[in-house]
């Protein structure tokens, strides 16, 4: 009997903790900004325009792995104001969309920054040509808690080819899934 209720005490024990682990890591749902659903209310800027037909949502698949995205071709900047909330973390995967691959250019450089309005801290910058590596997602996992509780911007920038290049052909850059969310 004894070795039963020593059993039944473990497990509780360890079931609690798996709880408390879920729980701590398991987002808050009023808490997360999807931001592809806040794209219709961001700021949208591009050179060269139209702005409209350089900004287009759509499922892109790479690997098998298919992700809603935002087409952002190069020259573009995406601008969302966000209520940063507790222990927040934004989250989102990059890459080249698979028609650009084979076709003449030279990549595009993915920069995202937060904003306070004086201030610009860029929190990611990363180089992605299909020719070099390139034909795959890439992740981000940026911490914002330093912004807790404040109205920030977030900005996802592209930019042509490595730094200072120029050529914006095919230069079909996406990101995908971008959210803000809190761990409590």
């Amino acid at each position: 009997m004894k070795i039963q209720t020593r059993l039944l005490v473990g497990l509780a024990a360890v079931l609690a903790v798996v709880g408390w682990w879920y729980y701590s890591h398991t987002t808050v749902k009023d808490r997360t900004v999807d931001l592809i659903a806040a794209l219709p209310t961001a700021e949208k800027r591009s050179n060269p325009a139209p702005v409209a037909s350089n900004f287009q949502v759509a499922d892109v698949t790479i690997d098998g792995v298919t992700k809603k995205a935002i087409l952002a071709k190069a020259f573009s900047r995406i601008t969302y104001t966000v209520r940063v909330p507790p222990d927040a973390w934004l989250d989102l995967d990059f890459a080249m969309r698979p028609d650009s691959w084979q076709l003449p250019g030279d990549g595009a450089q993915f920069r995202v920054g937060i904003s306070e309005g004086r201030t610009y801290d860029e929190v990611l910058r990363q180089f992605v040509n299909p020719r070099e590596g390139g034909q795959k997602w890439f992740s981000a996992h940026l911490d914002l808690s330093a912004y807790e509780g404040r109205e920030v911007r977030i900005i996802l920038n592209t930019d042509p080819g490595p730094q200072g290049g120029g050529d914006l052909r095919n230069d079909f850059a996406v990101w995908a899934e971008p959210h803000v969310y809190s761990r409590r």
